[in-house]
């Protein structure tokens, strides 16, 4: 192999071992519900990066288009049918009209795909929490929790999703 290609060769594999570390990293602390680096949850980076182009940076929603998720998260976090309909709406997505605090909505929230179920329960822990907020007393979900959420529903449509709404409105 000549110099240069020896030169690839070690910029690759070097390349890949941190690539390798920073997966390993990322995966630790996603498993055990840590900050990242900046000092933000991995919820809070989720919320961020898939929730907060719709729902906005405070959760509040934009009223008639998309809804607040401060107040039907919390009380939704604390009842298990509450859980497994939170678990699948982020899973599967939700489409068609439901009210939230009394304001009507009709539409469609995307399937977040490709979340792990660690992830999720990062993500509706932070939810739960508002925003980080109020730990003490916000309901904690679990990557098992939300396993056992997707094993218990097996059909996941966005339709079947919105049947698991509890009765409550927030």
């Amino acid at each position: 192999m000549s110099r240069q290609g020896r030169k690839r060769a070690f910029a690759l594999a070097a390349t890949f071992a941190a690539a390798s570390c920073a997966v390993a990293a990322y995966s630790a602390a996603e498993q055990a519900g840590a900050s990242s680096a900046g000092g933000e949850s991995v919820g809070a980076t989720v919320f961020a990066d898939r929730c907060a182009v719709c729902h906005g940076p405070q959760a509040a929603g934009i009223p008639g288009s998309f809804p607040s998720l401060h107040d039907q998260v919390v009380a939704f976090a604390k009842m298990p049918q509450g859980r497994d309909y939170l678990v699948m709406v982020v899973t599967t997505g939700l489409m068609g009209s439901l009210k939230v605090a009394g304001v009507g909505y009709n539409g469609v929230m995307p399937a977040q795909s490709g979340l792990s179920e660690a992830e999720v329960a990062a993500v509706l822990s932070y939810l739960a929490s508002d925003l980080g907020r109020n730990t003490s007393a916000a309901a904690v979900l679990s990557a098992a929790d939300v396993a056992e959420a997707r094993a218990r529903h097996a059909d996941k449509s966005a339709q079947a999703t919105r049947a698991l709404r509890p009765a409550t409105d927030p």
